[in-house]
């Protein structure tokens, strides 16, 4: 049996003995699995039968044996199965693997990371776009990642810290509203799936740049969660944000793009290929920026392009052959 099934086929008998969610139940399976394959049984809820039929499935796989990709992909298939049965909501759904992995391209080409790096998310959920581009950029063994994540929903914490420990990954996790005054390190890369719509607690807002003033407009969280990232970057930091792309059609764009040319530079909007999204208001962009510091400038072009379908090997070749390009010319 190989590992999805290992967590799915368990997570499913857990779910029914113990009239959980599916995502619950998977982050028990995983637990067990981490403590060797122990079922955990609180006063005794568990049958003998269960508890004998969960252990069999349990000595089917033996987690040291998998590499820790592997492991996140098994994990990844779960978690979706988990989003879809227990009907959680959108801004709580895990980033595709396909936009992790050109989003940590991205991250190789522009960034150029080396030696020690702190890469953050200040809206964590699962883990998975951290952890998905944590292993990409881990394949230079020079490196050496800190990890963190910050998120204000409880179930999506436990996930990410079930997701980072079943993959020997550690990530410093925060359970904390992400606007709020952080005890975060500076982060060299932040990157972040933002969750759009409105911020209720307006009175937080007073140190805010990118809040509306308009008493009849309420702000909107994407915006603050960008300017938030933006205090915890070190100084020529990067930040990579997936937004809808037509944010910028919003007739409130001026507030943040003022925000951003006081302290930083929008170095480049990356339109994510249309197949991959349901319908076009739901597509999506990359968003580049770049904190100011003595070795950050405003590249000579803002880097404007739209990627090709993720299944066109050759056409992603040449388009991220194009992405280098435009940075060597603009170092």
């Amino acid at each position: 049996m190989d590992l999805f099934h290992t967590f799915d086929e368990s997570t499913q008998i857990l779910r029914e003995e113990l009239k959980i969610p599916y995502l619950e139940a998977l982050i028990h399976t995983a637990e067990n699995l981490i403590d060797e394959g122990t079922v955990y049984n609180e006063d005794q809820v568990l049958s003998k039968e269960i508890v004998q039929k969960l252990e069999e499935l349990y000595q089917e796989v033996a987690l040291e044996k998998f590499e820790p990709e592997v492991i996140r992909q098994a994990m990844q298939l779960a978690l979706l199965r988990g989003m879809k049965e227990d009907y959680i909501q959108p801004n709580h759904q895990m980033t595709p693997d396909s936009i992790g992995s050109l989003i940590a391209y991205l991250i190789e080409i522009i960034a150029e990371p080396e030696g020690k790096i702190h890469l953050a998310d200040l809206s964590v959920g699962t883990g998975n776009l951290l952890l998905t581009i944590y292993h990409f950029l881990m394949q230079n063994t020079k490196r050496e990642i800190a990890l963190t994540g910050v998120d204000n929903d409880e179930l999506m914490l436990s996930l990410a810290s079930t997701n980072s420990t079943i993959q020997r990954t550690p990530i410093n996790l925060i359970y904390q509203d992400a606007l709020t005054n952080l005890l975060v390190q500076p982060a060299d890369i932040m990157v972040s799936d933002l969750p759009i719509g409105y911020y209720p607690l307006e009175e937080q807002l007073r140190d805010y740049q990118t809040q509306f003033t308009d008493k009849d407009k309420r702000s909107y969280s994407h915006y603050l969660l960008i300017e938030q990232a933006f205090n915890y970057l070190k100084e020529g930091g990067f930040g990579f944000f997936l937004l809808p792309s037509n944010v910028f059609d919003d007739e409130n764009t001026s507030v943040l793009v003022n925000f951003l040319q006081d302290i930083g530079y929008i170095q480049g909007i990356i339109q994510l290929p249309r197949e991959i999204f349901a319908n076009e208001a739901s597509r999506k962009s990359v968003f580049v920026v770049q904190k100011k510091g003595d070795n950050a400038k405003q590249m000579g072009d803002v880097l404007l392009s739209n990627a090709p379908d993720f299944k066109d090997f050759e056409a992603m070749k040449s388009f991220l052959g194009e992405i280098t390009k435009w940075k060597n010319e603009n170092k």
